[in-house]
């Protein structure tokens, strides 16, 4: 039942943010899309994380009971883009996601993935405004932090992502950009996938 009740508030998350996306998108449809020379990216939203079996298991029973928060996030840091056209841009962007678990009184464990990466957006119409695709692809790593104190990083994997998108601009230099991903990192004969959803700025 818990974890029930916790999907059903990061659907509502969701639901909320994509109302209120698309609610600022219909107030805002008199604003030009300004083509730029370069772009950066950034973004935040909730995720889902598959972590290796037995792990994963674990940490699913784990968050079943009684004072225990469990918060899976997903990050998209450092993007900077140089168009290629008008439609397509190319550069780099770090994608994380964080799985984090509390136990009331007697402490917590964080898992962080990274991947450092190559990515290109391709927009059908023009860059920043309406559908768009992404692919990135680069190198992964994870670590571990328990109650807060690091206990170290893993060695370098590879992590590829493809995702969805709607750009919507609100000013001429301003998008927002709402994204539903799939990550995938293979780290030290281990796999993570993680679906994340995340609403972002294209400035």
């Amino acid at each position: 039942m818990e974890t029930g009740r916790k999907n059903m508030n990061s659907i509502r998350i969701i639901f909320v943010a994509s109302l209120l996306f698309l609610g600022v998108g219909v107030r805002c449809e008199a604003a030009e899309n300004q083509l730029e020379k370069w772009y950066t990216y950034w973004g935040l939203g909730t995720s889902n994380i598959k972590h290796p079996e037995p792990f994963d298991g674990l940490l699913n029973l784990l968050e079943v009971f009684p004072g225990v928060t469990r918060t899976q996030l997903n990050l998209d840091l450092l993007g900077f883009y140089k168009p290629v056209n008008t439609k397509m841009m190319a550069g780099f962007v770090v994608n994380g996601a964080a799985d984090r678990t509390e136990v009331e009184g007697e402490g917590s464990m964080q898992v962080n993935l990274y991947t450092y990466a190559a990515s290109v957006q391709y927009f059908p119409k023009e860059i920043g405004k309406g559908l768009f695709c992404r692919g990135d692809f680069g190198i992964a790593s994870a670590n571990v932090s328990i109650d807060d104190e690091d206990q170290g990083s893993s060695d370098s994997g590879l992590g590829l992502l493809v995702g969805i998108g709607y750009a919507h601009p609100i000013t001429p230099g301003t998008r927002l950009a709402l994204n539903l991903n799939y990550a995938s990192r293979s780290i030290e004969g281990d796999n993570w996938g993680t679906v994340g959803i995340s609403l972002g700025g294209l400035f």
